[in-house]
């Protein structure tokens, strides 16, 4: 049967991802996955620009992607962005220099498809069930949140509550004091006021995360464990084990975090802010089981047919 590689560049706020696969009529072989850090929200995202020592992190990636994609002979390649680049006012101009020195073409997607592609990822990872989801996708830039089963989806929104736009807007202590937490969890029931209440009208049992502040969650407690994820498409976690994550991350530096075994260094910062978000979404919906999918926004894209 004919095979054919197929590429998805998933240009978001903190890190741009590159998935490579083999398809073979409709089976789907993944060959390579990386990413690199790019942090386009780190010198500007509350003004709503892309600083140039964060411009020049975004070319180098795609400039890396270009060489891997003809490495792997590569015939079809998708490349979509996310919050930093829709909503920055210079961003066509980024997208413009990496037009010109990469041959890639980047494709906006709003809120609302990101959703929907998300959602086709985790679909792929096997966690979902006839029971009501809750799919919960912390970027840089937004947060996306859909509710659905296994065969369709309910509701979605995408909130403008991504890990580095509250680092920028909130710049907290260090480590971050009750106050800010309160704030922080004043502002979270104002903005997701919409969330909770579709909640109430569909009562999911399940949280499922994706994304990288998950797959930190997920890692550090791996390490603890002694526990391998391995090949899993998808990893429950113990609520209690993720409490004490919690915890542990509210008290510390930093400095601290650097040393915590599993936590990804590019993290470090946006990882508490994170942990509140996550906490707060499953104390107000009370919702007591929480899993992993290793799938999110690049396996949709993957999988969908545009």
């Amino acid at each position: 049967m004919l095979k054919k590689r197929i590429a998805v560049i998933d240009c978001g706020t903190n890190t741009f991802n590159l998935l490579i696969a083999e398809q073979s009529g409709k089976e789907m072989k993944f060959i390579l996955r990386t990413k690199r850090v790019v942090k386009l929200g780190a010198e500007g995202i509350k003004d709503g620009i892309i600083g140039e020592k964060a411009q020049e992190r975004a070319l180098n990636a795609m400039l890396d992607y270009k060489s891997l994609t003809e490495k792997y002979e590569v015939e079809k390649i998708k490349v979509v962005g996310t919050a930093a680049l829709r909503d920055a006012k210079n961003g066509a101009a980024l997208l413009k220099k990496i037009k010109q020195q990469t041959g890639f073409t980047i494709r906006l997607i709003d809120g609302n498809e990101e959703a929907e592609l998300i959602y086709k990822g985790v679909q792929a990872s096997m966690v979902l069930d006839e029971q009501c989801h809750l799919l919960m996708d912390i970027g840089g830039g937004s947060t996306e949140f859909i509710l659905c089963n296994k065969d369709k989806i309910f509701w979605k929104k995408s909130f403008r509550l991504g890990a580095a736009r509250l680092l920028e807007v909130i710049h907290p202590s260090d480590p971050i004091s009750k106050k800010e937490i309160i704030d922080l969890n004043k502002k979270l029931k104002d903005e997701l006021s919409d969330l909770f209440l579709a909640c109430s009208k569909y009562k999911p049992l399940k949280l499922v995360g994706s994304s990288g502040s998950f797959d930190t969650f997920a890692s550090i407690i791996l390490k603890k464990t002694g526990e391998k994820l391995g090949r899993k498409s998808n990893y429950q976690f113990k609520l209690s084990e993720y409490e004490l994550v919690h915890k542990e991350l509210l008290l510390t530096t930093y400095k601290e975090r650097l040393q915590i075994p599993g936590l990804i260094t590019m993290r470090a910062d946006m990882i508490v802010l994170a942990t509140l978000l996550l906490t707060f979404v499953l104390q107000s919906t009370k919702i007591k089981s929480l899993y992993l999918s290793k799938y999110a926004l690049k396996e949709g894209v993957m999988f969908s047919s545009k």
